[in-house]
């Protein structure tokens, strides 16, 4: 996989935002007050590392790196790899040249974000090859880690997943908890609507009466929440093309053959962002 420009991280968060970020990183780790480097690499010496893949996956926020460094100094940085490419155990992902001590105070912060956004792109893109021959998109949720959720986001995009909303305003979206209070009474959506004509509208549904009586009203979407394929089938037989249908709850990539249902539009995955698993990176330094 190579998409090289159709993917760049600074077109999908402000560098601003970005810049911030590894600002608090920079200072959880102080990485400024690195006693042991300071210690042990003189001030003035220069040269080169490389970050390495220590397994295959698919990369994501290499252009984070250049962002850690610069608190660091002048560093020249060298891709050799993209975000979105498919990379392979002892791929070489990017070259660093410059100061040493920089380099080794920025090392565990720089892998960690390359790591953890590569390892939400792995299992999007795990997820993405599954689903593909069924036309089923997979999205992600708002479970991310807080303050990161927009590099997790992109990381889900550069996997081949599709963004679920951003934030509380960004769509209307009526869940348990809300139905709970509503005691099932949905003529707000009607209000809903009318205040906010272009905001997409999802309700969450656990049954057929619940669909029959969501359809009564301005949907966009129905979110069909922990049912069994069976279940998904009975529903979408109700719903006959009235509203968009999403999937989701305990869908794994082991199970997930079972929810490629025709009438099904969205699979959405909360573990894309809360239960993935890092993608194994190294920095080896060379040319010292």
């Amino acid at each position: 996989m190579k998409r090289g420009s159709e993917l760049n991280i600074f077109k999908f968060v402000s560098r601003s935002l970005i810049e911030n970020n590894v600002m608090e990183a920079i200072k959880e780790d102080k990485a400024f007050f690195d006693i042991t480097t300071q210690m042990c690499v003189p001030e003035d010496m220069e040269g080169t590392a490389v970050v390495m893949a220590k397994e295959k996956g698919i990369a994501c926020g290499i252009q984070i790196s250049e962002v850690v460094l610069q608190n660091f100094g002048t560093y020249v940085v060298e891709y050799i790899h993209e975000d979105g490419d498919f990379i392979e155990n002892n791929d070489e992902l990017l070259r660093i040249k410059g100061k040493m001590r920089g380099i080794l105070s920025a090392e565990r912060t720089l892998l960690n974000y390359i790591q953890m956004l590569s390892g939400i792109s792995t299992v999007t893109n795990k997820f993405v090859k599954l689903t593909e021959a069924s036309g089923i998109k997979i999205l992600d949720t708002r479970k991310t880690t807080p303050a990161m959720r927009h590099l997790e986001k992109y990381a889900v995009l550069t996997g081949g997943g599709v963004n679920h909303r951003f934030d509380l305003f960004d769509q209307i979206m009526i869940k348990d908890n809300h139905l709970s209070i509503l005691k099932n009474e949905l003529s707000v959506i009607n209000r809903m609507k009318n205040k906010y004509p272009d905001k997409l509208i999802v309700i969450e549904v656990e049954n057929s009466s619940e669909i029959e009586n969501a359809l009564k009203y301005p949907i966009d979407r129905i979110l069909l929440d922990n049912m069994t394929p069976k279940e998904i089938r009975e529903s979408v037989e109700i719903v006959k093309g009235r509203s968009s249908i999403e999937v989701s709850g305990n869908i794994t990539d082991e199970n997930i053959k079972n929810y490629l249902i025709e009438g099904v539009e969205f699979i959405s995955i909360g573990k894309l962002t809360h239960s993935f698993k890092s993608l194994n990176l190294s920095m080896r330094v060379n040319n010292v």
